[in-house]
């Protein structure tokens, strides 16, 4: 087995991504925005309703 070298460290010094490495931070970006509106949603009162019957 032989031993890996660590990831470069971020500075922010780089380079800004082109091409699809851009694409894909973009739609990583919007995907965590969509997820967390999502998480921070109420629960429905009919949807805690039916979770309380399952006990």
């Amino acid at each position: 087995m032989s031993p890996q070298t660590p990831p470069p460290i971020e500075t922010g010094d780089e380079p800004a991504q082109s091409g699809a490495a851009a694409l894909d931070g973009d739609m990583g970006a919007a995907l965590r925005l969509i997820y967390q509106a999502a998480a921070n949603e109420a629960i429905p009162p009919e949807m805690l309703d039916l979770l309380s019957k399952l006990d």
